[in-house]
């Protein structure tokens, strides 16, 4: 429910009280591990479960460098663009449009 990521037993799975998390109770050495953010919990899970990763090193590098620049960049631009476009307040207008035309022009350099 909403506020969940500030309880106790999240902050336990994730100290930065965002979403996503993950507690995998069969972790290594069957112990239960707790993961936080989107890209290091792809990354444990395909490795885990060794797939969606290629063993190949020049095509493991690619696929990482994806991860990687989903993570840190278009995740992010995405996310601060679609923030100042629809929750910027009204009355922030110089504010508002700043970020829309700032993260409006990296998102399309990300995406094109």
């Amino acid at each position: 429910g909403a506020g969940e990521q500030f309880s106790s037993g999240f902050v336990g799975a994730n100290p930065n009280s965002k979403i996503p998390a993950l507690i995998d109770h069969d972790g290594p050495k069957s112990n239960s591990i707790a993961i936080m953010e989107s890209g290091a919990i792809m990354l444990y899970l395909a490795e885990k479960y060794q797939r969606f990763i290629p063993h190949d090193a020049r095509e493991r590098c690619e696929c990482l460098q994806w991860l990687f620049w989903q993570v840190g960049g278009q995740g992010p631009m995405t996310g601060n663009f679609g923030h100042f476009k629809v929750y910027a307040p009204d009355h922030e207008v110089e504010a508002r449009d700043y970020g829309v035309a700032r993260y409006g022009m990296e998102v399309q350099r990300l995406c094109s």
